[in-house]
């Protein structure tokens, strides 16, 4: 009876009797599976293992590991994502008892894989010249570390001209954008990541720049320091097409910096923190580029630091134009590297003390225009830097607005010079019209030569040969030195109105007195022997009888001296006025 009891008293003992806990020697990993080994008592007879990643839940193995050893068990789990940590405890047993405690936690890694799936990708086409070449931004998204499968050493773009497949170019890069010199506007791009393990699949991009869009950039881009962190804000404006990611890259402000870091926001989302690889003192480039599906919009920059946010100011307000009803004023941005921190800067129109209009501006406006202005009006615009403890007042610029616009006065002093000159020709055709009716004018075709030529019987163009009947003469000292011709006239027939009728045939002159000079121009082959003959013919030329401004010009004289009758045959002109009307 006392042996079966101690029997029984001792098999209780070994029913509470927990099993030492075992140690973790080792972890030993594949890209899917960790290999994890452990000590053992000798009297363990199995054990349980559990594993998790670091924010998981515990996923403990479903089948005991039989202890084979006196020494140590080994497992294998499987089904573990590749370069990834997990943590790692185990359990045993005695044949008898309760399971020990967990063993300490141990981490293990996967070892990498090749990535399972490309970048995403997207580009942006920039036309240097028309006959120039094009510069191609590509930019792509980093892949998840569960989609990496391991540390991504690089990227290799490769891009082949449509027209020429068996030219390709390729280049690698451990950034996530890379700008490429084309020439050709139809291209085939691929882009893959690579780690240790090998390659990933690649992505495919196929471009037609006859076919491009263009996405543009963001605006009212602006910084603000708090604290260890840079807050950025951004607005994606007006934009046709859907903006699916906005894609933020910072680097250090370096002719070649070392390296880029990248965050990716949704969409719609208008600001993001940034507050990792940032340093005190030092100046970032941040780039933001707007992203439709396979487009990017080129990128908006700006420099800032952590002391004071954007290292931008306004600064050299003017104005540049005032009318009657609108003022438009100007300013510049100039880089500040160091002033207060500033929110925004503002630009507001006042009426007295009265705010009339309040506008924020940012980096990309360096002009405002405020229009519905009353005319003749005194304004200040003012430009205000707001921080987060008071407004600074930077300039305040005094205003008045125009009476008038400048094209009413234009129209103004159009519509006098048209009146007057409508008044002008109204004045110049009345007077014209008043003549006309009230006073006309009455033809005279007396005055008109066309009218005097018509009246003409006859029109000669010739000269007319004209007989003078002498009907007396006298000649006197025909050996005198001095000679002359005295014509007495018998006028032509003159009409009623008081022109000379130059038709007439033939003209009477009465020679009164007849005196032959010795100048051979007046007297031609006249013989001397015959000059004291009084039977003796006369020839003489240019001989004129001029009485107030009219007379006869006689040219061509011939004819005889005799007792009976003198007669002279002559070609004469009828001066009338000092002008010879007909020959």
């Amino acid at each position: 009876m006392m042996s079966c009891h101690m029997e029984e008293h001792s098999e209780r003992r070994q029913l509470h009797v927990k099993a030492p806990c075992p140690t973790i020697t080792s972890v030993n990993g594949s890209d899917n599976s960790l290999e994890v080994t452990w000590g053992i008592s000798k009297l363990h007879t199995r054990c349980r293992v559990r594993y998790r990643m670091a924010t998981d839940k515990w996923t403990e193995i479903s089948a005991y590991v039989l202890v084979e050893s006196a020494e140590k068990a080994v497992y294998r789990i499987e089904g573990l994502k590749p370069f990834s940590s997990y943590i790692i405890a185990v359990s045993c047993i005695l044949s008898f008892g309760h399971w020990s405690d967990w063993s300490m936690e141990t981490t293990g890694t996967t070892l990498e894989s090749a990535p399972s799936r490309p970048p995403d990708i997207c580009y942006h086409m920039e036309t240097v010249n028309k006959q120039g070449p094009h510069h191609l931004m590509l930019m792509w998204k980093a892949l998840d570390v569960y989609d990496a499968h391991g540390h991504i050493l690089g990227y290799q773009v490769s891009y082949t001209q449509t027209k020429h497949p068996f030219l390709s170019v390729t280049t690698n890069t451990t950034d996530l954008k890379v700008v490429l010199v084309v020439t050709e506007d139809e291209l085939e791009v691929t882009v893959m990541a690579y780690n240790s393990a090998g390659g990933s699949p690649y992505s495919h991009l196929k471009i037609d720049l006859s076919l491009h869009q263009t996405l543009p950039s963001v605006r009212r881009l602006w910084v603000n320091s708090e604290d260890d962190r840079l807050v950025l804000h951004w607005d994606v404006g007006h934009i046709s097409l859907p903006v699916s990611e906005v894609a933020n890259e910072w680097a250090t402000d370096a002719a070649h910096p070392t390296s880029s870091h990248w965050k990716r926001v949704n969409g719609s989302t208008r600001s993001t923190v940034l507050k990792d690889h940032l340093q005190p003192g030092t100046t970032y480039r941040i780039n933001v580029y707007p992203i439709s599906n396979q487009l990017c919009g080129p990128p908006k920059s700006i420099f800032a630091n952590l002391e004071y946010g954007t290292l931008l100011g306004a600064v050299g307000m003017h104005v540049v134009d005032v009318t009657k009803n609108t003022v438009t004023v100007q300013w510049e941005w100039q880089r500040k590297e160091v002033h207060p921190k500033v929110l925004r800067y503002r630009v507001i129109l006042r009426l007295g003390e009265t705010q009339v209009e309040s506008i924020p501006v940012w980096p990309e406006v360096w002009q405002h225009t405020f229009f519905k202005l009353h005319a003749n009006t005194g304004y200040s615009v003012n430009l205000l830097a707001e921080t987060s403890n008071d407004n600074i007042s930077r300039e305040i610029i005094p205003i008045k607005t125009h009476i008038f616009e400048h094209n009413e006065i234009m129209f103004t002093f159009c519509l006098i010079v048209l009146l007057t000159l409508g008044l002008g020709v109204f004045l110049i055709l009345s007077r014209t019209v008043y003549k006309t009716y009230f006073f006309p004018n009455i033809a005279n075709p007396g005055a008109s030569v066309v009218g005097r030529w018509l009246l003409e019987s006859h029109h000669e163009k010739n000269r007319v040969k004209n007989v003078l009947k002498l009907e007396e003469f006298l000649v006197t000292d025909l050996s005198g030195e001095n000679g002359f011709v005295e014509l007495g006239q018998e006028r032509p027939p003159v009409r009623d109105d008081g022109i000379f009728n130059p038709g007439s045939s033939h003209s009477t002159l009465n020679i009164k007195h007849i005196f032959i000079p010795q100048n051979t121009e007046y007297i031609e082959n006249t013989p001397k022997s015959n000059r004291e003959n009084r039977d003796s013919s006369l020839m003489f030329n240019n001989v004129a009888h001029i009485e107030n401004g009219q007379g006869i010009h006689v040219e061509n004289c011939q004819g005889s001296l005799l007792p009976e009758s003198t007669q002279i045959q002559c070609n004469f002109d009828y001066i009338k006025n000092k002008h010879t009307l007909e020959k």
